[in-house]
């Protein structure tokens, strides 16, 4: 029951689609982390059926490359381009640690998010369009799985920010075992993008590619920020899927 309730907690705090089962229990934080690749698969499945749609429909190029770009940013409700926007307020500031630390919990929008968010949204819809007719289903089945679990995994691993939401959750006994599980779900659901791709060394080479953009940008946003956030890993959910599409544009 409690893997149950985990995994729809997940569901509620970061699709915006209603949850089928809405039940919230403060001690099994971790464990909801540990199913954001379960999550990213849900999230990837509703964008292989949105990208069926869109194929028999035959509407022009620029506006599949537009839904596709809009779907996994509207799915989650934007929250992973807030922490986006946040980190790189923070980040591109260049002021010390505790300013930093001040702009990434400040609420205004700053030049630096708006500018750098632009650009996001840009590059993603440029590489999306360019690969619309070569993208396979396995790639948007994983492509979200990838970046969401190593976000997960992140927020499992690294101490927090001390104003993080997740300081009391990282004293918590046991997180290795949901570490664990994080990747016991990537490697499961990469088993079967390459099982089901037409090309599985091109899906799980851009994986590969969404996972290493991701791992370093969240080393760089935990450098540069004193630690570990929800900002963060948005940032890197953001900056894997980004690069994951970039990949699958040039591949």
């Amino acid at each position: 029951m409690k893997v149950i309730t985990a995994f729809f907690m997940a569901w509620g705090n970061f699709i915006v689609l209603p949850c089928p089962y809405k039940k919230w229990d403060g001690k099994l934080k971790n464990l909801m982390l540990a199913f954001l690749p379960a999550v990213g698969a849900v999230i990837g499945l509703l964008w292989m059926a949105l990208y069926w749609v869109l194929l028999q429909l035959d509407i022009p190029l620029l506006l599949i490359g537009f839904v596709m770009m809009f779907y996994p940013f509207a799915v989650c409700g934007f929250m992973h381009m807030d922490g986006f926007m946040d980190c790189n307020d923070a980040i591109m500031s260049r002021r010390p640690l505790e300013e930093r630390q001040r702009i990434l919990k400040d609420s205004t929008v700053g030049a630096f998010a708006v500018v750098t968010v632009a650009f996001l949204l840009l590059c993603w819809f440029a590489a999306v369009s360019s690969a619309v007719y070569r993208l396979g289903f396995a790639d948007l089945l994983l492509l979200p799985v990838i970046s969401r679990g190593i976000g997960g995994f992140s927020v499992l691993t690294y101490k927090p920010i001390g104003h993080s939401q997740y300081v009391e959750d990282y004293k918590m006994p046991g997180r290795g075992k949901y570490r664990a599980a994080v990747f016991v779900q990537i490697a499961v659901l990469a088993a079967i993008a390459g099982f089901i791709s037409g090309d599985p060394v091109r899906t799980l080479v851009c994986a590969a590619i969404n996972a290493a953009a991701a791992f370093l940008a969240c080393a760089y946003g935990r450098k540069q920020l004193g630690g570990m956030s929800g900002d963060i890993a948005g940032y890197t959910i953001c900056t894997g899927e980004l690069a994951g599409i970039i990949a699958l544009a040039v591949l």
